[in-house]
């Protein structure tokens, strides 16, 4: 019987490696468990040792006095042989936040000399609590020390860039404190697609911290080239509607083109959904927003269900055309196609695009939506379009558009141009002898040379009753600046003269009259357009 109970006993032990494994492990809980006393320890020491200056700090940290200034320097004086031991802590951390909040120019400059110069500042911003020291040295900048701080924070960018604690100090650094020329030194360190950018934005994707200036930087880098899975990550984050903030800046602006270059159909309908919604709940702050307008002109531009877009966007931002200038921008994009070619466009992706439809059907399809609108605006404004420089560029545009696809409904909206243009008169700008000849306007204003000379220039292409009318507007026009030849060959009513000669069939009748008067017109300075003139006589 003893043996057999000794031989159990032996059985039920733990082999002498296990045992060796497991009294390390409660050797190192134990530490823990003490280390852990010991800092409770040292934070309740270090509370009652300040806990009445930190109460008068917290209570005076929004005012404005000597007195906080002045407790601020009595604190840093305190712990400035510790700062660094209590750094991580959580009170410790708080309270070099109150000073550097509190204290005056001087003291700040002694604390920001302390941290930035010790080796151990980098890992500081990474840590739980002492990160939150970083950003308030962000909100509380001291000038001569932002550029050492820059150059810490790009040493070590690849590294906090993904880091959750870290990575919030460099963003706030980067969006508020840093020069342009700063930023775009960071940026170089992610501008090629690599590995490392692989791993870096699948890091972003795991701790959620898609919103950060570099993480939209390499998600857009990484995008094409990340797994599908990861990349469904990416977009289903981004076309949240309460995440759609980061349509209000130009980083925001360019990951949201990249992404809508890989979406799908679905996708993209829910995209449009979204923005909608985010369109109706921040419409008055979006009227003074020029980036999120971007966003606008490429889902205008890349989609293909156009009717899905003048329901979701044009039919909401239509009715501001007039009022708003970036309203006015999107509308000028689709009527004026130099605007959708800017190359400055291309720096965020505007021209990248993966849809299948021609360009021309689609802008054709998104002129005929807004048309009827645009008319109507333009026919009960009170402001005069001939006078504004920006609308009177774009109705040469929309006047293309009209007579091209012969639009009869702007039959009376033509005439009403002819009728301003060759018979308008300002009386608070010109003399009274000016004033008697209603035609002379025409031959003094750049804005209105500019829609007559595009009138002119569409008597090729017109039809039917738009015809009939461009071709009597063409004969009265020839007629005005033939009798003030003098004033037309001087001034920049001569381009209405060699419109008249290159694009109508006036040509032969224009240089006969012309030449009739080529005696004197020998005489005139041979300016440039004089020049070209000459060429036909």
């Amino acid at each position: 019987m003893g043996k057999k109970r000794i031989v159990e006993e032996n059985q039920n032990e733990e082999p002498e490696e296990v045992q060796e494994v497991i009294a390390k492990a409660d050797n190192k809980k134990q530490k823990k468990i003490a280390k852990n006393q010991n800092k409770i320890s040292k934070d309740v020491d270090f509370i009652s040792f300040l806990k009445e200056d930190i109460r008068f700090l917290i209570q005076h940290r929004n005012k404005e006095n000597e007195e906080k200034q002045q407790k601020a320097g009595e604190v840093y004086n305190k712990i400035e042989g510790i700062l660094y031991q209590i750094a991580q802590t959580k009170i410790g951390g708080r309270t070099i936040q109150l000073v550097i909040k509190c204290a005056d120019q001087n003291i700040r400059q002694q604390i920001f000399s302390k941290l930035l110069n010790d080796k151990q500042f980098g890992e500081l911003l990474q840590s739980k609590y002492g990160h939150y020291i970083g950003i308030t040295m962000v909100r509380n900048m001291v000038p001569e020390f932002r550029n050492q701080f820059f150059e810490i924070l790009l040493k070590n960018a690849n590294h906090y860039v993904a880091q959750g604690d870290a990575s919030i100090v460099l963003d706030r650094f980067l969006t508020r404190e840093a020069t342009t020329q700063q930023i775009n030194k960071v940026k170089q360190l992610f501008l090629n697609h690599s590995e490392k950018i692989d791993n870096l934005a699948m890091k972003i994707i795991e701790k959620g911290i898609h919103n950060h200036l570099l993480s939209l930087q390499i998600l857009k880098v990484a995008l094409p080239n990340l797994v599908p899975e990861e990349r469904q990550k990416v977009i289903e984050y981004f076309q949240q509607l309460e995440n759609l903030d980061y349509l209000r800046h130009k980083d925001g602006i360019s990951i949201f083109c990249a992404i809508l270059n890989v979406t799908d159909k679905k996708e993209r309908k829910n995209f449009l959904k979204n923005i909608q919604t985010y369109m109706q709940q921040s419409q008055e702050h979006l009227h003074r927003n020029s980036q999120f307008y971007l966003a606008l002109q490429k889902v205008i531009f890349t989609y293909d269900d156009t009717k899905q877009v003048n329901k979701s966007i044009l039919q909401d931002i239509l009715p501001e055309w007039l009022n708003s200038i970036h309203v006015f921008k999107i509308i000028q994009s689709i009527y004026q196609p130099k605007l959708r070619d800017d190359i400055k466009f291309d720096t965020i992706g505007l021209q990248n695009t993966v849809s299948l439809k021609d360009d021309e059907i689609r802008v054709k399809e998104l002129q005929d939506y807004c048309f009827e609108s645009i008319l109507n605006s333009l026919q009960q404004s009170e402001t005069n379009i001939l006078l504004e420089s920006n609308i009177n560029q774009f109705i040469c545009y929309f006047i293309q558009y009209i007579i091209k696809y012969s639009q009869i409904q702007a039959l009376d909206f033509i005439k009403n141009q002819i009728k301003q243009l060759l018979y308008f008169k300002v009386d608070t700008i010109f003399s009274r002898e000016v004033e008697q000849n209603g035609n002379y306007w025409i031959l003094t204003q750049p804005e209105a040379q500019r829609i007559a000379k595009c009138l002119i220039q569409q008597q090729e292409i017109a039809q039917n009753e738009f015809k009939e009318i461009i071709d009597n507007y063409c004969q009265k026009i020839k007629s005005l600046l033939i009798q003030n030849l003098k004033v037309t060959l001087i001034s920049k009513a001569i381009y209405l003269l060699l419109a008249l000669i290159e694009n109508t069939n006036l040509k032969e009748q224009v240089l006969q009259d012309v030449k009739k008067n080529k005696k004197w017109i020998d005489k005139l300075e041979k300016t440039q357009s004089l020049q070209i003139l000459y060429k036909y006589i």
